[in-house]
């Protein structure tokens, strides 16, 4: 039970953080591109709470039409309504239909209201009056909510398969939409550059010394290499290696190509060259070494920050690396790569995290957020890259739209695959534990 409550409670944050740094991407450019955000909400409906922001100036003339209200004169501060609105020459939103959000009391009939011919495309928003003043009044109309179940988010936007409505996502041009898709999986993209950047900054203990090699392994790379035990490691391709961690990251980095690996033997330096293979058993690549350090010292090390910025490039393209050295080597060995869907994921988040406490979590949440942009980037249907494939397609088509019944059927294939997909993996994932299994080996 205490497994699992770790791997719960370390999950849910980090998933409610890469979401919420994701949605607000879209969130942002699209309040920039001048598209109308109804919601930002934190979790999936159902609501716990909201709240309701903004100063969204709505025009009330002769032709707005109440429902549940008697008139203008019903309006007043802090009254909840629900709007549908079109917009004037001048660009200011006009309500069309004004309705009260009041709950009714018990037994009084409630006022039906049908949607009429030409108010599919009005825009549809709601919230609470801040003031009414000379045939106008000002609405507080951005909702930002929690909801109650914890994984996940949106935002909701005006008008996002209908270019009719005001202010809609749909009515703007390719460029703002190709923008405002995008910058859900950029947020993603550029968050592990800042997380390395912070934890590069903060003051670590590191252990640093010599790194002998006290055993060879017949028939491995070093074997092949003549490598032999009592042989210090000085350098791999280039780098200083201080560590175990120093060379298992430069052997990974190299697997399956040749790697420079700088030696002192008897008091003189060697350069030999190997080549790592990738080891189905453990799914990483091994020379066939045991090596050990010596002569240990603890030492305290942090960059500067014109040094922490350049470093988070360098260790986010390792990391990029280090996965695709991990897919590529189970291929090549005919070895299908292991998968993980929410169960799998929570699993290795808790391990993670008690191994490697706030530092281990944030490298997790480094490479799920590397995950998400690149899963998000690409032309998969119902995410966020396959509805840019869709955009590309429109202006590749010089403004001719995918008709949007299509558009959506795609959409809604992607998500059952998409769907069935988390379940499978989700079924391996429940065997693994069944059986008592680590998914880190």
């Amino acid at each position: 039970m205490e497994t699992v409550l770790i791997a719960v409670g370390s999950l849910v944050p980090l998933l409610i953080l890469l979401v919420v740094i994701h949605e607000f991407g879209h969130f942002a450019t699209a309040r920039a591109m001048g598209v109308k955000v109804l919601e930002f909400g934190v979790g999936f409906p159902p609501r716990a709470f909201g709240v309701y922001t903004g100063n969204t100036l709505v025009l009330v003339d002769s032709a707005t039409r109440y429902v549940g209200l008697s008139g203008s004169e019903d309006l007043g501060r802090g009254l909840k309504i629900k709007v549908r609105s079109a917009e004037n020459d001048q660009g200011n939103l006009v309500a069309r239909v004004i309705e009260s959000s009041k709950k009714l009391a018990k037994g009084e009939a409630e006022e039906p209201d049908e949607e009429r011919p030409g108010e599919e495309d009005l825009l549809k928003h709601e919230g609470k009056i801040r003031y009414v003043e000379n045939g106008s009044m000002v609405l507080a109309d951005m909702l930002y909510s929690v909801n109650w179940a914890p994984i996940g988010g949106f935002v909701r936007l005006a008008g996002e398969a209908n270019p009719n409505v005001p202010r809609s996502l749909a009515g703007k041009g390719t460029g703002t939409r190709f923008l405002v898709l995008v910058a859900g999986p950029f947020m993603n993209a550029i968050l592990p550059l800042l997380i390395f950047t912070v934890l590069l900054m903060i003051p670590q203990e590191v252990a640093v010394g010599r790194l002998v090699i006290q055993e060879v392994g017949e028939n491995t790379a070093a074997f092949e290499s003549q490598v032999q035990a009592g042989d210090v490691v000085i350098k791999a391709n280039g780098r200083d290696i201080e560590n175990r961690l120093d060379f298992t990251r430069e052997i990974n980095l190299n697997g399956g190509s040749q790697m420079e690996m700088l030696v002192e033997r008897d008091n003189q330096e060697l350069l030999l060259h190997l080549r790592p293979r990738f080891d189905t058993e453990s799914d990483r690549w091994l020379v066939g070494v045991f090596p050990s350090l010596e002569d240990v010292e603890i030492v305290k090390r942090s960059d500067p920050i014109w040094e922490a910025i350049p470093n988070s490039f360098v260790n986010t393209w390792e990391m990029l690396v280090l996965v695709k050295q991990a897919l590529g080597g189970a291929i090549g060995e005919g070895s299908s790569p292991e998968f993980s869907g929410p169960i799998g994921i929570a699993q290795v988040t808790g391990e993670i995290t008690q191994d490697g406490g706030w530092y281990g979590w944030f490298g997790v949440g480094i490479l799920l957020s590397i995950n998400l942009a690149i899963l998000n980037i690409l032309p998969i249907p119902m995410l966020d890259g396959g509805r840019i494939l869709f955009v590309v397609l429109e202006w590749a088509r010089r403004g001719k739209k995918i008709p949007a019944h299509r558009e959506g059927m795609l959409h809604l294939i992607g998500f059952a695959i998409l769907m069935g997909g988390i379940v499978l993996v989700s079924v391996n994932d429940v065997g693994r534990l069944l059986d008592g299994r680590s998914f880190l080996g």
